[in-house]
Formats: structure tokens, sequence, C-alpha cells
């Protein structure tokens, strides 16, 4: 194949899970076509994930990081040996419908100013996902003022939205010029800030409901639930930073921090009443405890999820 007739590299990151993600691949290659590349970023995987991909599907090409590298940085790192006109971003516990991929390509020709298409996630019985909202801001932050947007699961075309969950989305390689995925962020919140920053450069990010894309939800990270909140709690306030103003950054900083030590404040409480029998409190405690003790061993670079490579945040 000449690197030119490529039209979409598939990339995909992964971190154990073996069979999860020959399921998906199995999906996947449904629905390539011989113009189109498969790209797996192995985030250090301790499991027989890179030998069953080498041995099951041998046309993909496959970066082996030997550690956790995290979801933006492994992100770029498929990108940067791609060769096609567009990229989709696929999870690892994504299944890609068989038209998905010619779908994809019809936006992007029907919406020149689309940098970003999602698809419509759903459950493995149907049932709809959250796939697209709105960007945080400092009102719906504090929850004074919760802006709502309408998930369209039935409409026949392709929506404009502000942002996307990033467990299927397709990319312009020419809106590259806006940057890639923001490396500072581990994992949670890098898609979000994405959208904001394309949309800021005059991009348009879209969701076409008809690519109905089966997401087992929470799959890669249920196993380590307490520190991929860590993660979240990190992210949330770089996001504050990468896309506000320094004030309300520093304001919404400090209001998280604030609601932390109430919340744990709480469920410290309702523990004790509870003498511990109730798992939904007990869990919650624990995720509260992980965070406010990230905080106050001042926020170290090492914690939360396992196995990060070197330099990572």
């Amino acid at each position: 194949m000449r690197l030119a007739e490529v039209r979409f590299s598939i990339v995909i990151v992964h971190r154990n899970g073996e069979q999860m993600l020959l399921k998906a691949l199995a999906a996947l290659m449904q629905a390539v076509s011989d113009v189109d590349e498969i790209v797996v970023v192995d985030n250090g995987s301790t499991d027989a994930s890179v030998q069953a991909v080498r041995a099951g599907f041998p046309s993909v090409t496959l970066i082996e990081n030997g550690c956790n590298n995290g979801f933006a940085r492994a992100c770029n790192q498929g990108v940067a040996v791609s060769h096609g006109d567009y990229i989709l971003f696929l999870n690892n516990d994504a299944f890609l419908p068989g038209d998905a991929l010619d779908r994809f390509e019809q936006d992007f020709e029907t919406y020149p100013n689309a940098a970003l298409i999602g698809g419509q996630l759903v459950g493995e019985a149907g049932q709809p996902q959250r796939s697209a909202g709105v960007a945080p801001t400092v009102l719906s932050e504090l929850g004074l003022f919760r802006r709502r947007q309408p998930v369209v699961v039935d409409a026949d075309q392709s929506v404009e939205v502000e942002t996307l969950v990033g467990a299927c989305m397709a990319f312009r390689r020419a809106a590259a010029s806006a940057g890639l995925l923001d490396e500072d962020f581990f994992f949670y919140f890098e898609e979000t800030e994405w959208c904001v920053r394309l949309r800021r450069r005059g991009w348009l990010v879209m969701l076409d409901p008809r690519v109905r894309v089966t997401h087992l939800k929470g799959a890669s990270t249920r196993a380590v639930r307490r520190d991929a909140q860590i993660e979240m709690f990190r992210s949330r306030l770089l996001y504050y930073w990468k896309t506000m103003a320094w004030p309300l950054a520093l304001f919404l900083s400090v209001w998280r921090v604030i609601r932390l030590l109430a919340n744990t404040v709480s469920y410290c409480l309702l523990g004790v009443l509870s003498l511990g029998l109730i798992a939904r409190v007990r869990i919650r405690l624990m995720v509260y405890l992980s965070q406010l003790a990230w905080l106050l061993a001042g926020c170290p670079p090492h914690w939360g999820l396992p196995d990060k490579c070197r330099g990572q945040p």
C-alpha cells in the first residue's frame, strides 16, 4: 500500500484486557478496507495482549511502551506513525459497526470545517450512553447553572456539539494545525480540552448518531477505580488552568478543594452512623480520602493510575 492511499488510521490505546482487545479488533476488521490501517499502542500491559495481537492480527502496527504512557501521549504516538487523511481514536472497549468509517468519511466531505466527529455510544443492550456534551463553565462547575443539551439518538444527520466523549472520535489530520491531544493530561478531560481548543480555532466538533458504537463503559478502569479518581481530580484542576483565565481557574481550584473536604467529612459521618455497613458509602469515602491524601502529599505525579512512564504527570 502506498502511504498516499491510506484513508483512515485507527488508533487504539490499550493496557491489559487481552480478550476485550481481541474482540474490538475482530469487530474493527469488519469495518476497515484495504485503504485503512490499524495502530495499537500498548501502555505496558502485564498480560498476553501484545503477543495475542502479534499472533492474531499481524497487519496491525504495534507500539510497545513498556510502561503506562497515559491516554493523550499514547494517542499522539499512534498519530505520529500513522498515514491516513483521517484518524479514528477508538477505545479498547469499543466495538465499531461495519459502516462507521464510510459514514465518517462522508461526514468529513459534507462538513469541510469539521475537525472531530464522534459516534453515538451504546451499551451492550443498545441503550444510549452519553456521547457528547457541553464544555464545563464556572457556573456549571459550581452547580449553580447546569447547561443542558439533548443527546441525539435517532436523528438521521450529524449535529454540531461542544464536546465529545473520547471512546470513538474521528479526526481530520488537516486540523492538526490546532494541535493534538494535550499530553499534560494523563487520563480524563484530554478530549474535553481538545474540543474546546479546536472550536476556539474555528473548527467544528460534531456527532453522527447514525454511527452506533457499542461501548463497555468503564471497563478499562474498573479494576483501578480509586486510582482513576485521583487522575480525574488532577485532570479537572488542569482543565481549569488550560481553558480559563487564571483568576477563574484559581477560584474553581480552591472551590474543588473545599468541596472535597466537605464530602470527606460528610462521608466519614455517614460511615460512622451506618457502622460501615453500606458499601456505596465505604467506596465513596475511600475515593475522597485518596484524593485528599494526594493533595496533602503535595500532588505527587506518580500517584494515580499504576506503572506510569518517567516524566508523566
